[in-house]
């Protein structure tokens, strides 16, 4: 039976921003500023101390008034969700934007790392509150924060990328947490077994073990063990940086982004404030990554059309991956809006519609210039690529073909996270793939 083309997908398409509806805009703001900004009357503090590392007081006040601000901003949240008073229960929209700041909540602890983040997602839809054991989660929300008054117990399934434990503890401290919520007598008792036997630690050797229990309990101790598995081996890369990834068990190692890669918000910031006379500004950032922003209703034609027209003026193809930058609130991997470090003015312009910002990386460009530097970086042929796909599902094809580099004299390909690290995380495209070429 001959394999199901892939839909193409118009490059326009890619560009086409989600906005939110503007009534939405006052409340937005207020989360934010608790979520993201609650403790911005000590950061003054910071740096009246120069070089001098701030006293533990600061500190303590500091993470008081983060933590504080994260802990209101999710309550409102929740009890938005939850409310049934209302005539319509709240909608897709509205979810979709209380998902944005429980992201930013969670980016933030996790200090915008996508190394970090990377770790929690498993690439799972986001679960419906309705169907899930929100109230008990809840509940053990509230005990956290009694006994540790100064922390965050951030729900995970408020956010669209914690996808391992019900519950993500940051303490004052900078200890963490993961828990998972159990509901239920069978559930107590397994919890109990997996206590007290620490040696217990293949899930296939539970049918053995358990031969006069059910297959519904047995199958339930082996999920609970993998839960607390994934949870355990969290905790221990996170702790030292280095472990084994939670999903496919492979030993990981977290490495710190290279001071040298640089990023291209600056130049976002700056066509922000260019588009106002005349409705667009753009620029091209290394050579390669064409960037362009626009005045909604200031310019003559929409401005993904008008930014597809350049770059495509330019020799940028089909191929080449682009994007809206606001779509980075559909990304899960991707830090959103809310954490990249632009004005707030130029952050709720773009989420609301009123600038648009797209980005297109010329692919043709960017190897020749990688080339030139000495990168070991070309496009695979069809046989290649073809190879390639078998062993490796996140593979980012361009035109067909694989992008392979050399790397401790080793072939390596491009994964689909190059794209989402340039648009979405700031790094400079050639910045980019050089870090990638030289991480061990």
């Amino acid at each position: 039976m001959p394999k199901k083309k892939k839909k193409r997908i118009e490059p326009l398409s890619l560009l086409r921003p989600m906005v939110l509806p503007a009534e939405l805009e006052p409340e937005l703001r207020k989360l934010y500023q608790l979520a993201c900004k609650n403790s911005q009357p000590v950061w003054s503090k910071f740096q009246s101390n120069g070089d001098k590392p701030p006293s533990q007081d600061i500190i303590n006040e500091f993470m008081k008034l983060t933590h504080g601000g994260m802990r209101q901003a999710q309550t409102l949240i929740l009890q938005r969700l939850l409310e049934t008073s209302a005539p319509e229960r709240v909608g897709e929209v509205r979810t979709y934007a209380y998902r944005g700041i429980s992201d930013a909540i969670g980016w933030q602890l996790f200090k915008n790392e996508l190394a970090y983040v990377k770790r929690f997602f498993m690439a799972q839809r986001p679960p419906n509150l309705e169907r899930s054991n929100i109230e008990s989660v809840i509940w053990a929300t509230e005990q956290a924060h009694q006994q540790h008054p100064d922390s965050i117990a951030l729900l995970s399934d408020l956010t669209s990328f914690i996808q391992v434990g019900d519950i993500y503890h940051a303490k004052a401290d900078g200890s963490i947490g993961i828990y998972e919520v159990k509901e239920g007598k069978t559930n107590r008792k397994i919890l109990d077994i997996l206590e007290n036997t620490p040696a217990l630690v293949n899930p296939e050797s539970i049918p053995d073990l358990f031969d006069d229990k059910s297959e519904s309990f047995q199958k339930q101790v082996q999920r609970t063990l993998r839960q607390k598995q994934r949870m355990n081996a969290l905790k221990e890369t996170l702790g030292n940086d280095e472990g084994v990834d939670a999903q496919t068990g492979l030993k990981v190692k977290i490495h710190t982004l290279p001071a040298w890669v640089g990023t291209w918000f600056n130049t976002a910031v700056h066509l922000g404030e260019a588009c106002e006379p005349k409705g667009y500004a753009i620029d091209v950032i290394q050579d390669c990554l064409f960037i362009g922003c626009y005045k909604t209703g200031k310019f003559k034609v929409p401005g993904q059309l008008a930014f597809e027209g350049w770059f495509k003026a330019e020799g940028g193809t089909d191929g080449c991956p682009r994007t809206s930058l606001i779509n980075c609130m559909q990304d899960p991997l991707g830090l959103t809006i809310y954490n990249l470090p632009l004005p707030d003015a130029l952050k709720f312009d773009l989420l609301f519609g009123r600038k648009h910002i797209a980005m297109a990386i010329h692919m043709q460009r960017l190897l020749e210039i990688c080339n030139e530097k000495g990168m070991k970086v070309r496009f695979g042929n069809r046989k290649e690529t073809a190879r390639l796909k078998q062993r490796n599902k996140h593979l980012w094809v361009y035109n067909g073909q694989a992008i392979i580099f050399e790397r401790n004299g080793q072939q390596m390909c491009l994964g689909e996270g190059f794209a989402l690290r340039v648009f979405y995380h700031g790094e400079n495209p050639v910045d980019a793939l050089r870090a990638i070429t030289m991480t061990e």
